[in-house]
C-alpha cells in the first residue's frame, strides 16, 4: 500500500497503480552490477501511482528548446523493512543508497517526477526539473539539483510538514501547462526547505529562498567534509586549523539563516 494515496487528493482518471518490475529499470537504465545490488537490497517495490497528462486533464504540454513536459508522473518507492535501518529521527543507515536509487529513476524516466520513498509510516519527497542533454538530445539530465524533504511521519506531521502537504494537493497546483504544474511542486519543496531551515514560515520570494537555501546546502557539505577530515587528522595544529575553518562556515550559515528569517 502506498502512503501517498492517503494524503493526496488526485482525480480518479490519473490513477495508474502499476508496479514497475526492477528488471525493467535495470535494462532501461543500463545499470551496473553495483547499482543493481542497491535496488535488490533495499527496494521492495516501485509503483507508478499517478499519471498527469493531456488525455485526462485540461492542462497543456510545455515545450521549449531543451524541455518537453507532456506529462508528469508520481512514483512511489517502497523500501524493504528488514534491510533498511533507522539510526535516528529522520535518518537511515542506507540514506546514501536511497538517494542513489532516486537519482537513477529521476534521470532515466523522460518525464518530470513527483517521487516519494516510503518506509512504514515515514515518507520522503524528491523532485527535480529535467532537460535534454546538450551532448545527446535523446538523453535527459537534471536541471539544477535533486531536491528532497526530510523524512516525515505521516501520522505525526509538524506544522511545516502539514503546510507542505497542503501545497502539493492537485487543486493547489498551477494548471497553465505541465511546466508550471510541476514547478508548483518544486516551489512547495523550496518553501518547505526554507521553513525547516529557518524554523518557521519564510516571507521571502521563492527565488530568494532558493538562492539562500542552496548556499546553506553547499556550506553544510563543506562543513561535513571538514568534520570528516578532523576525525582522521592526528596533528593538533591541523585539527585546530580545520576547526577554525568549520567555525567560520557555521557563522556564515547562521547569517544566511537570519536572512531567511528576515532578521
Amino acid at each position: 500500500m502506498s502512503l501517498i494515496g492517503d494524503i493526496l487528493e488526485v482525480p480518479n482518471g490519473c490513477v495508474i497503480d502499476y508496479v514497475i518490475p526492477k528488471k525493467e529499470v535495470f535494462e532501461a537504465a543500463d545499470l551496473k552490477t553495483k547499482d543493481k545490488k542497491i535496488f535488490t537490497d533495499i527496494v521492495k517495490q516501485i509503483k507508478w501511482c499517478y499519471k498527469f497528462d493531456e488525455d485526462t486533464l485540461r492542462i497543456s504540454k510545455y515545450t521549449d528548446d531543451v524541455r518537453n513536459y507532456s506529462e508528469v508522473e508520481l512514483i512511489n518507492i517502497n523500501l524493504k523493512y528488514d534491510n533498511v535501518h533507522k539510526t535516528g529521527v529522520g535518518k537511515f543507515k542506507e540514506d546514501e543508497k536511497i538517494d542513489r536509487v532516486v537519482d537513477i529513476l529521476l534521470r532515466f524516466i523522460p518525464y518530470p517526477i513527483i517521487l516519494t520513498v516510503q518506509y512504514e509510516n515515514d515518507l520522503k519527497f524528491y523532485g527535480a526539473h529535467i532537460r535534454e542533454s546538450k551532448a545527446d538530445s535523446s538523453k535527459i539530465v537534471i536541471d539544477g539539483h535533486v531536491m528532497s524533504t526530510n523524512w516525515m511521519d505521516i501520522n505525526n506531521l509538524s506544522e511545516i510538514e502539514e503546510d507542505f502537504i497542503s501545497k502539493i494537493q492537485y487543486d493547489r497546483f498551477d494548471k497553465n501547462d505541465f511546466y508550471d504544474f510541476y514547478d508548483s511542486y518544486i516551489t512547495a519543496m523550496i518553501q518547505y526547505g526554507g521553513a525547516m531551515t529557518a524554523g518557521g514560515t519564510v516571507d521571502l520570494p521563492v527565488e530568494e529562498i532558493s538562492k539562500i537555501y542552496d548556499k546553506i546546502s553547499l556550506i553544510d557539505l563543506d562543513i561535513k567534509k571538514i568534520e570528516k577530515q578532523i576525525s582522521i587528522e592526528n596533528n593538533f595544529n591541523s585539527q585546530l586549523e580545520l576547526n577554525i575553518k568549520a567555525g567560520k562556515l557555521k557563522e556564515k550559515k547562521e547569517k544566511l539563516i537570519l536572512k531567511l528569517k528576515g532578521e
